[in-house]
């Protein structure tokens, strides 16, 4: 069963959950992505809107994820 991400506050909350899970720091995701601390931390913390998918791929990589979508219609939708 997947989980629903409704927005990059929902998306970056399950990155936050996963890190926590899996004993990663921020200073392991700049390493692993080459961003700097204060990117990390304003993409960690929600000061920084509208990822690119440059972005979220190297976050992925950086935590060893891969990304599933699956395009279904909303219900209720016309």
């Amino acid at each position: 069963m997947y989980n629903i991400v409704k927005n990059q506050d929902d998306f970056i909350l399950k990155i936050k959950h996963y890190m926590l899970d899996n004993n990663l720091k921020q200073k392991d995701i700049v390493v692993a992505t080459g961003l700097s601390k204060q990117t990390i931390s304003n993409l960690l913390n929600g000061r920084s809107k509208n990822m690119t998918l440059d972005t979220l791929f190297m976050l992925l990589n950086a935590l060893d994820c891969n990304l599933s979508v699956s395009l279904d219609k909303k219900k209720g939708v016309i």
